[in-house]
């Protein structure tokens, strides 16, 4: 489905706040969305009561920072991923999504930023000379859902393009990044991409682009000068799930070649709030057991299992590529990584910040 068609099918108001008014993305999106009702109210609280929807887009410009840092998930280490929050919600439909427990039901919000966020990104990588500074706006939605609607991630990409040690990441579950194709200078702009097995995608993710779909827009990317990233995240312990995330990485061996930036590994998991939403799911029956930071996650074991079968088989078919583990403790850091050599973990500490992997793994600088 085409980013257009996709938009008139599930958006049935675009609304802006008196404070964005002027800005370029109202005027483009008025522009590529002529014929659904447009609104202009006073403030994000002034939105009619029927309107606060899924199906409204609210185009704001915040008092408050969007620029900060990923929360990370208490008693797990976290990757130090700093986050800028452009886009608000997210309407794919994946059954896992967390966002379903504190923003279901809600408005689309679109948070336009004039250029702060920017300086403040650059003002880290100054503080910091010689560190991988990573940022990325796919923390509470998907970076390119509506970004050809609205082209917020455009100055992102050019403003910090002179920047060796910034990559600046969009996550997403789509195929959205033709809009993005001619930019000049892409610089060190990672656009990343979730994976799952088709049979996970088909039933659990909604209208999220198919695997085949990503793929081939993760080739585009890097035929325009991108890094591309790739998330199996989350994995679930479907039949045969060695085979279904054997055959993906398998995939990935087309891209052993290119600039793959980094692969992240994280099991399925949830706070308590998300269970009601995850009935007739086909993970319903799995077992989950509570974890330090009160989220539902598999068995150890099992988690390490599966971390341990997609991370040799990563290693084997995209050498030197760093993979790390997101909201996992340090116990299983050591689990799945206790085979690795020096120079992958070495990797994964400088992809890392080297805030937290060092101590966990011993790697010496």
């Amino acid at each position: 489905m085409t980013s257009l068609a996709y938009y008139s099918k599930t958006i049935g108001t675009l609304a802006w706040t008196a404070a964005a008014a002027d800005h370029a993305a109202v005027r483009r999106a008025r522009e590529l969305l002529p014929g659904i009702p447009h609104l202009e109210v006073g403030g994000a609280t002034d939105l009619p009561e029927d309107l606060r929807t899924p199906r409204t887009i609210l185009v704001d410009r915040p008092e408050r920072r969007t620029f900060g840092r990923c929360p990370g998930t208490q008693g797990h280490l976290c990757c130090n991923y700093l986050t800028v929050d452009l886009y608000v919600g997210c309407t794919l439909g994946c059954s896992y999504c967390i966002m379903q427990s504190y923003l279901r039901d809600k408005t689309i919000v679109v948070q336009v930023d004039d250029g702060e966020a920017i300086e403040q990104i650059r003002a880290v990588a100054r503080l910091h000379p010689g560190r991988t500074v990573r940022v990325g706006t796919g923390e509470v939605g998907d970076s390119l859902l509506y970004d050809p609607l609205f082209d917020l991630s455009r100055p992102f990409i050019v403003g910090l393009a002179d920047l060796p040690t910034v990559r600046f990441e969009l996550k997403t579950k789509t195929g959205y990044v033709d809009h993005l194709l001619d930019v000049e200078n892409p610089g060190g702009a990672v656009i990343a991409f979730s994976l799952n097995p088709p049979e996970v995608t088909q039933r659990e993710e909604g209208y999220a682009a198919s695997l085949e779909e990503r793929l081939a827009a993760a080739e585009r990317v890097l035929d325009a000068g991108y890094g591309v990233a790739f998330h199996f995240d989350p994995m679930i312990r479907i039949e045969r799930w060695r085979e279904a995330y054997g055959d993906i990485v398998a995939r990935l061996g087309a891209f052993r070649d290119r600039d793959v930036a980094w692969i992240s590994m994280g099991t399925m998991r949830f706070p308590r709030p998300l269970e009601p939403y995850l009935h007739g799911t086909s993970y319903e029956a799995h077992e989950f057991v509570r974890s330090r930071d009160g989220k539902m996650r598999y068995l150890q074991p099992l988690r390490a299992e599966m971390y341990r079968t997609v991370r040799s088989a990563l290693d084997r078919t995209l050498p030197g590529v760093p993979v790390y583990l997101c909201m996992e403790s340090a116990s299983m850091w050591r689990n799945v990584y206790n085979t690795a050599s020096g120079g992958q973990l070495r990797a994964v500490r400088d992809v890392l910040r080297p805030v937290t992997i060092q101590d966990v793994v011993g790697v010496d600088r």
